[in-house]
């Protein structure tokens, strides 16, 4: 789920700016998606692997998560916008594509962590 809402939001980015641009930054998006991706899907494991063990933890490993990523996202533009650029790329459009997924990629890991701790912390009712 994580991954195939990743490759929607960045497929509908693509898509607007093709329409607003000439010609939409195939390699921009693609290093941007991985970027965010590959960041969420390490903090995603933490945070579930917490929230099976001591639910009451959870909120903590999310925001903790969430440093990680921002952390890694930051330290990516960086390092990545300096090798973009060889190739053409703005770095304020590479930055720009990264906080578009950072926050699209945050929203679908946050979600899925609520929602799968929300059926493993209330337990059903028995009839």
């Amino acid at each position: 789920m994580l991954v195939a809402g990743a490759v929607v939001a960045a497929g509908i980015g693509f898509v607007v700016t093709g329409w607003i641009a000439s010609q939409p930054p195939v390699l921009t998006v693609v290093a941007a998606t991985a970027l965010c991706l590959s960041s969420a899907i390490a903090t995603f494991l933490l945070a579930d692997a917490v929230f099976r063990h001591t639910p009451q933890f959870g909120p903590i490993a999310v925001l903790m998560g969430t440093g990680v990523r921002m952390a890694v996202a930051v330290v990516g533009v960086l390092l990545l916008s300096e090798a973009l650029a060889k190739y053409g790329t703005p770095r304020d459009e590479f930055a720009g594509w990264v906080a578009y997924l950072y926050i699209a990629t945050l929203a679908i890991e946050c979600g899925l962590l609520m929602y799968g701790s929300k059926t493993q912390v209330i337990p059903e009712k028995a009839p």
